[in-house]
């Protein structure tokens, strides 16, 4: 079910990954197997965005599709709060498939964001969207962003003209963007708090076409679709590109491999929370499918 309505609120504290696992492992699905992204280990010369942050150099994995003729089309990857894990792996092979290029990039170790929000970790994002545009088998006009949780929140970030002031003219800007369970009624609330450094930051959104895939299950939520009251936030023009598709019963991180079970504090409204993950192989392999689906309507030509 696809919805133009909008998300929720989100605090910049409530990013911070709390790894209290309790874990019970899920049979792997084969598209999740591989936990690289498919293609080669590259090293990417950082980016300094003052007091959001440097990064001295990015590590990532970037691949091609197995035909390549002429530049293609290529997505960045975003991780979440427990790091690469798979998931990026499996859309990674799944756009590759379809003719894009991917570059996963590694922004902190598993479960070891470097503080309470996404701002810290957009100099990653900086470095490793300059890098892709550089790449003689890319066309730097048909870039895009997927993320998750963490990694999602990013992506959301990404399509705001603030941020990608903030982010310096030559760093392009995604023409696409996808977002994964972004934890919504965090977002909302720390883009209208004052002392945020992302405040207002939607306020400037409405020049890129944003798909957002969310569980109705997911426990970081106040409510089972608190992404609609994040997208009415939004000026008019984001709105009409931006939509909502909601998987009904999926949890937080519906997509990944294992089921297991943490507290985050800051989870709804900085209520806290015991977060349930999931797996659901095919709601996974609808967003996989959703995601392609995305990109080849913005991003081919």
């Amino acid at each position: 079910m696809y919805s133009n309505r909008n998300p929720g609120r989100r605090s910049a504290r409530n990013l911070g990954a709390c790894l209290l696992v309790v874990a019970t492992l899920f049979t792997p699905s084969a598209a999740m197997a591989q936990k690289e992204a498919p293609g080669e280990a590259v090293t990417i010369p950082g980016a300094d965005l003052g007091d959001w942050g440097k990064v001295e150099q990015v590590e990532g994995r970037f691949g091609l599709p197995a035909r390549v003729t002429g530049k293609v089309p290529a997505v960045l990857i975003l991780h979440g709060s427990g790091g690469v894990d798979g998931r990026g792996a499996a859309y990674a092979k799944a756009l590759q498939e379809a003719g894009f290029a991917t570059l996963e990039i590694t922004m902190f170790p598993r479960g070891s964001p470097p503080g309470p929000s996404v701002n810290l970790t957009m100099p990653h994002a900086a470095a490793a969207l300059r890098w892709l545009a550089a790449q003689p088998s890319v066309d730097a006009q048909r870039l895009g962003a997927i993320g998750s949780s963490w990694g999602g929140q990013m992506t959301v970030m990404l399509t705001s003209a603030q941020v990608r002031d903030r982010l310096g003219k030559d760093v392009p800007a995604p023409a696409a963007a996808v977002s994964l369970y972004p934890v919504c009624t965090n977002m909302t609330r720390y883009l209208a708090w004052d002392k945020h450094p992302l405040y207002n930051a939607h306020t400037t959104m409405g020049a890129v076409p944003l798909l957002n895939l969310v569980g109705t299950g997911d426990s970081t939520e106040n409510e089972p679709r608190s992404c609609d009251a994040f997208v009415a936030t939004l000026p008019a023009a984001a709105q009409q590109l931006t939509s909502v598709r909601y998987f009904e019963g999926a949890t937080h991180g519906f997509d990944n491999d294992r089921a297991f079970e943490y507290h985050d504090p800051m989870a709804r409204d900085r209520k806290g929370a015991m977060i349930s993950v999931v797996p659901s192989e095919k709601d996974a392999a609808a967003a996989r499918a959703a995601t392609v689906a995305f990109f080849t309507k913005y991003l081919v030509r």
